[in-house]
């Protein structure tokens, strides 16, 4: 597989590990500036799972109920941190593709946060570039709706270094915060674009 239709290795995990580690930090950095120390786990949830079109798989969250199809089955990540004295778990979906890769997650977030979407955006970006250290942008972030509930997508991109794009969508479930992310290198773009399109026209709020 050549360079440019296969996210690096070094590449697609440390942005594995932004999004699912990113996110649950990232969620909740508004209101965590006092928290008591994250203390991370890692485990394994599971996702009941249903063969769709041309290899892609229905996805359950069990505890929330939101399904989403990926294209291929999930490697699934669980990771707990206590903040503000509270339990908030983050599980992630993760999916490799030819053209880069995908990752789900919702993540629960403490009885306190005030939930904005464009702070968790900011934080999201914030925590990739923390964990790649690559500089990475986000742009064009447009409110939306999913199943009534508010949600903001948005195009992300490197401006330095391996040249990746992509895109995500953020949304509010109320106790929880889920995001789909769709990215990988530059060459891609259009590939990846449809595939995301396809992701998030599927996700469903119970």
């Amino acid at each position: 597989m050549s360079r440019t239709t296969r996210t690096s290795n070094r590449t697609k995990r440390l942005l594995v590990l932004a999004v699912a580690g990113a996110l649950t930090g990232g969620a909740v950095a508004s209101s965590a500036a006092n928290a008591a120390p994250v203390t991370p786990r890692t485990g394994v949830v599971t996702a009941i799972q249903a063969e769709l079109r041309a290899g892609w798989v229905k996805t359950t969250d069990d505890p929330t109920g939101i399904t989403v199809d990926l294209p291929g089955k999930a490697t699934v990540e669980k990771h707990s941190e206590r903040v503000l004295g509270q339990e908030v778990t983050s599980r992630g979906y993760l999916v490799e593709t030819e053209e880069g890769f995908v990752v789900f997650v919702v993540t629960e977030v403490p009885d306190a946060y005030d939930m904005r979407l464009d702070t968790a955006l900011r934080s999201f970006v914030e925590g990739v570039e923390k964990e790649t250290g690559t500089s990475f942008v986000s742009t064009g972030a447009n409110e939306t709706t999913v199943d009534g509930r508010p949600a903001l997508d948005a195009r992300i991109a490197t401006d330095e270094g391996e040249r990746m794009t992509g895109s995500t969508r953020l949304i509010d479930g109320g106790g929880y915060l889920v995001q789909a992310v769709t990215v990988g290198p530059e060459a891609n773009e259009k590939a990846l674009e449809k595939t995301h399109q396809e992701i998030v026209d599927s996700i469903r709020m119970p």
